[in-house]
């Protein structure tokens, strides 16, 4: 059923879109960074860049895509082995995308690795549903939340679901996140001492003393 929805939506209108993809590698990076693109495309994307050309590294970054792209997208990526990276930053995603994907991501249904969700207006709600995903993810190494309005609350979550039930995440990036304070960076920084997963957490460019912060 999924695979005839992406047929249908996938009209002629997108054969741009679909020369652009065609001309990239198979089973390596489909770049569609910065072209403009809606939900309306979502449907190309994923019949030729992940049905067809079986991509390990999707680049999304720099368009116009919502919830209503991750949720096309969620539905076709379950079962996916091939796809490792997903760089979805700068879209128009919201917390109503991250608690999507964040729900998929819970089932561990696909091996996304490197997750990027920068730029997205995402406050602590969505930090609260991406903490709730770190404790059940198991394939996640890398995730990237720069440029979002996640405040020390939302970096609380985030820590103490790394700390506690995550051992699978190994860089967190948090840059220009505009209400983190020193104190929620000193406070991450001390909870996160011991833990032997995590490598590099990342404040740069946060409301901090010094202009670069990492664990």
């Amino acid at each position: 059923n999924n695979l005839k929805f992406i047929e249908f939506y996938a009209t002629v209108k997108d054969t741009e879109l679909k020369e652009i993809i065609n001309s990239q590698n198979c089973c390596s990076t489909i770049d569609v960074s910065c072209q403009k693109l809606d939900d309306s495309n979502m449907a190309t994307v994923i019949k030729y860049g992940i049905n067809e050309k079986k991509c390990k590294s999707l680049n999304l970054w720099g368009n116009r895509f919502t919830y209503k792209s991750i949720t096309i997208l969620t539905n076709v990526l379950g079962g996916n082995t091939t796809l490792r990276e997903l760089d979805l930053s700068h879209n128009l995603l919201t917390d109503q995308g991250v608690e999507i994907i964040s729900h998929f991501l819970s089932l561990n249904t696909c091996a996304i690795k490197d997750l990027d969700l920068s730029g997205n207006d995402i406050t602590d709600d969505g930090a609260q549903y991406l903490a709730n995903m770190l404790t059940k993810n198991q394939t996640l190494k890398f995730l990237s939340l720069n440029k979002n309005l996640i405040t020390d609350y939302g970096l609380s979550l985030l820590v103490k679901a790394v700390k506690n039930s995550n051992n699978k995440l190994t860089v967190l990036k948090l840059e220009s996140n505009p209400d983190i304070t020193p104190n929620g960076v000193e406070h991450a920084i001390n909870e996160l001492k011991e833990n032997k997963i995590l490598q590099d957490i990342y404040f740069k460019h946060c409301k901090l003393d010094d202009s670069d912060k990492k664990n």
